[in-house]
């Protein structure tokens, strides 16, 4: 119920701050457009109250990890610069960030990494509360929340997108090519550059195929279906959909993910940190490590 509740103010004060004609009863007829500071402080405060309490990880537990990667043996950089910086006196190290729900635990991510002079990349989810709601022509886009891209991208970070095609294809209607069109437009209009993307694992993708087989790069087949329907694939290669590279299908030996709040080694966090001690000149690592999971 309370995420229900939660949607239902966060759409109305989007469909205000996107000058929505019709009435929202018979004694609105001219609503009120609030102030972008004042959208942008009640989409915090919905969304800080829905999901922070989700933290596993502290900010010093972060800190400890970004000091082990300042040691001189590693190189930490962008995705899209690690897939093409080769250094075999080096461990390459590309740091990763899907922000699947809580792009202010992102915000205060970067600028850790921003205090301690490390760069990375940040992937935004389109089908995600914070992003806005979507209707038969598309996605509303929460405007308040360009601020916050355009804050990431200040800090240093590459911002990409967290494709999540698969559900915008089924669930929403829309067709997915014109909808990333669409996506990569606004973006520019921030003068923030996308150079790639990275599949997001949703609900529809989980039961169906990865969202990265939407690019005929990957896709194993041309068809899917869902709920007794079927739906094309592949029709368009990742270069058609405007992006140079997708993440998971880059140059790299060692992959170390935080996904759904568990590190993939038995030692956890602590497991992270001594495979990083044993790491060698030459490996390259993708770390991914959402913002969604820290700052307990």
């Amino acid at each position: 119920m309370k995420r229900s509740h939660n949607l239902i103010i966060i759409g109305v004060i989007l469909l205000l701050i996107n000058g929505c004609k019709k009435d929202i009863d018979s004694a609105a007829k001219s609503p009120i457009i609030p102030p972008i500071d004042s959208l942008y402080a009640e989409t915090e405060r919905i969304i800080r109250n829905e999901y922070d309490f989700r933290a596993i990880f502290t900010w010093n537990q972060y800190k400890e990890l970004l000091s082990k990667l300042k040691q001189d043996k590693f190189i930490v950089m962008p995705i899209n610069e690690m897939r093409n910086t080769f250094d075999e006196s080096k461990v390459v190290v590309g740091l990763r960030h899907d922000i699947d729900f809580n792009p202010f635990k992102a915000l205060e991510m970067s600028k850790i990494e921003k205090d301690n002079g490390i760069r990375s990349t940040y992937y935004i989810l389109a089908t995600a509360d914070y992003y806005g709601y979507f209707n038969l022509s598309g996605v509303v886009r929460n405007r308040s929340m360009s601020r916050l891209y355009k804050k990431l991208y200040d800090n240093g970070a590459e911002i990409g997108i967290h494709n999540d095609l698969l559900t915008v294809m089924i669930s929403n209607k829309l067709d997915p090519f014109v909808f990333n069109q669409n996506e990569l437009a606004f973006y520019n209009s921030l003068n923030i550059p996308i150079y790639g993307t990275a599949a997001h694992g949703s609900p529809i993708a989980k039961a169906t195929v990865p969202n990265y087989m939407m690019f005929s790069d990957y896709a194993k087949k041309d068809t899917l279906e869902y709920n007794q329907e079927k739906y094309l694939i592949g029709q368009h290669s990742l270069k058609e959909y405007g992006f140079e590279y997708e993440a998971y299908f880059i140059n790299f030996n060692i992959y170390y993910s935080d996904s759904g709040g568990k590190w993939n080694d038995p030692e956890g966090f602590d497991g992270i940190l001594k495979k990083l001690d044993d790491s060698k000149p030459g490996d390259r690592i993708q770390i991914l490590a959402h913002p969604d999971w820290w700052g307990k």
